[in-house]
């Protein structure tokens, strides 16, 4: 298991790269996109939230630009891309990092008031969380091939969920999983073939307009999140850019890479002659 520290003077690498950010008008966005400037990156950001979002870029001034974004809307999103590349004319960084809390109760049954039918719960949590990862992921491939010369980075916002069991939070937990599926399903893949790193960032409770109170009020002493801690975590495979398919949960402000611990026990939760069995089978089958 390895825990990282980042210091301030690190952060100097992102002077003049061109960093992608969704989700910037609040919370962890927002500390993530103020991080990135103060250290000298040109900013493309995207949010639902336009008035917010408006009033971020008059703030910051230069070397930045924004525009209303729906992640889950692909021509908004390819807008974004585009508009980011005719201002800057590069790319070096993307965070895909919009996101929504639960909506609806999946569990709740509702019914057409015409017809009596049961109708479908709301997929709105998985299009933006999962849907908008994975648009944001194709055309981020998609733009650093642009510049072949040059190693690029991608990193996804997940969630404690892509590990901890987290009701009511039904498809917020499964969207986030998803998340954590799809930089798994890349990561031997995107450095080998296309010079991009992917990593996830895992954050714990993280105090933000998206927390429940009934989480907090319980909350004590434990280890929680200021949005500026996941924030380092976030662009911390930014500026270290061998970092490649780790899972770093943010717990207090500690950054610890999941994944390293996983596969150093994979022999004791799955058993030695399976776990040798599994690593024989991806190696024959992974391309």
């Amino acid at each position: 298991m390895t825990t990282y520290q980042v210091d301030d003077g690190e952060f100097a690498a992102l002077k003049g790269k061109t960093i992608l950010l969704t989700g910037c008008s609040t919370g962890i966005g927002r500390a993530t996109a103020y991080l990135a400037h103060k250290h000298g990156a040109n900013l493309i950001l995207g949010d639902w939230a336009e008035k917010e979002g408006q009033s971020f870029e008059l703030e910051l001034k230069e070397r930045v630009l924004f525009r209303k974004t729906d992640v889950s809307s692909w021509s908004d999103l390819l807008a974004l891309f585009e508009a980011g590349w005719k201002k800057f004319g590069s790319l070096d960084i993307v965070l895909a990092n919009a996101g929504i809390n639960e909506i609806g109760n999946m569990l709740e049954d509702k019914y057409d008031s015409e017809t009596g039918q049961l109708q479908p719960p709301s997929l709105q949590t998985l299009n933006v969380n999962l849907l908008g990862v994975i648009y944001t992921t194709k055309l981020a491939v998609h733009y650093f091939a642009k510049q072949p010369d040059k190693k690029f980075q991608l990193v996804l916002t997940g969630s404690a969920a892509c590990f901890l069991d987290t009701p009511p939070l039904w498809t917020y937990e499964a969207s986030k999983a998803g998340v954590m599926g799809l930089m798994r399903s890349l990561r031997t893949q995107l450095p080998k073939n296309h010079n991009v790193t992917i990593n996830i960032v895992a954050p714990w409770l993280t105090k933000t307009g998206m927390l429940k109170e009934e989480f907090l009020s319980v909350w004590g002493d434990l280890p929680a999140n200021e949005p500026i801690g996941v924030a380092r975590a976030l662009l911390l495979p930014a500026v270290r850019p061998e970092m490649n398919g780790t899972s770093l949960f943010v717990a207090g402000h500690q950054i610890t890479d999941f994944e390293e611990g996983l596969t150093k026990t994979q022999p004791q939760w799955m058993g030695e002659q399976l776990s040798k069995d599994v690593d024989e089978g991806q190696r024959r089958i992974l391309p």
